[in-house]
């Protein structure tokens, strides 16, 4: 019996194999043996012939071309061969990825870091879109005695049981009138009405204040971290509040990070700071991308003249 376990990077396919080996079966994995998915029925075939009859086979197997070797091995073995498609959608696959990265680097790598990294479980957002661009789905016409969709479903962990307010800076706690729309300097802002009385109100029931924005000026030259920050730090100043921020310095297109909303990896760096519940989460923002983002995240999400109205 050969059983082959398909889906996003970081969908839960090392977990779900666990659950096989148990069962006796012989992991043949690509990311553990090295070389190319093509020498993987090369490598069942040898153990095959030892006396191994039980092997699960885990990978992104996006489309009919990826799995074909491995189907065309089971029929020469006279083995049956059975799909089993993880169906984690691809906000999920980023959320895992994410959540896997901070806990084993300690943070959100940056593009950079990508580069040099050896490790197959840390990649880049664009082994996701290319998975979710290369994906056909599997079916018994290429081979398979049967194909089981397996949904995706979080576990929920007490521990992460926090709540928190987070939000946008610009056009939502903050406005200026520079040629670019958001502050270069901290001379250049200036808050907006309410603000200060409202956050306040969300301290005193117990959220914790939190910022995440995307400052893609960096990348362009128009301003320096440092200035992002200066201006962060006098934000927080004329609201009277500490909030903990997190911005993104990079830009699109194409997206080289996980921390530019809308993707994920602002709200996971902190979901694994504070222990956050994303469900007793809030998140406002002034763009359709700061709703998406919420959304990914679970988060309740309100546009900022709603909210401060």
């Amino acid at each position: 019996m050969i059983v082959l376990i398909m889906g996003y990077n970081a969908a839960g396919k090392t977990t779900l194999v666990e659950n096989y080996t148990k069962d006796g079966f012989h992991r043949v994995n690509r990311d553990e043996l090295g070389g190319k998915l093509d020498n993987l029925p090369l490598i069942v075939t040898d153990l095959h012939k030892k006396g191994t009859n039980k092997f699960v086979l885990d990978n992104t197997y996006a489309d009919i071309e990826s799995r074909k070797s491995i189907v065309e091995c089971a029929k020469k073995l006279k083995l049956p061969i059975k799909c089993v498609w993880l169906d984690t959608s691809f906000e999920d696959a980023q959320f895992n990825a994410c959540t896997r990265m901070v806990r084993k680097v300690g943070r959100l790598m940056d593009p950079e870091d990508f580069k040099t990294c050896k490790d197959p479980n840390l990649f880049p957002p664009v082994a996701l879109f290319s998975y979710k661009k290369r994906f056909q789905k599997p079916t018994t016409a290429e081979g398979f005695e049967s194909v089981e969709k397996v949904p995706f479903v979080r576990k929920k962990d007490p521990k992460y049981c926090n709540k928190a307010l987070i939000l946008d800076y610009d056009d939502c706690l903050r406005v200026s009138e520079t040629e670019q729309g958001y502050p270069i300097k901290p001379s250049d802002l200036k808050i907006l009405p309410g603000r200060k009385e409202k956050l306040a109100e969300y301290v005193k029931n117990g959220y914790r204040l939190l910022g995440a924005s995307n400052q893609s000026g960096i990348a362009k030259g128009i301003l320096t971290v440092q200035q992002a920050v200066d201006c962060f730090e006098e934000t927080n100043r004329l609201l009277g509040h500490n909030i903990d921020y997190f911005f993104c310095r990079h830009s699109i297109p194409p997206v080289v990070c996980y921390c530019r909303k809308p993707q994920v990896g602002i709200f996971v760096h902190f979901r694994e700071k504070y222990f956050l519940d994303p469900a007793q989460c809030i998140f406002v923002g002034d763009q359709k991308t700061d709703e998406t983002f919420a959304g990914r995240c679970g988060m309740k999400f309100y546009y900022a003249n709603e909210f401060f109205q």
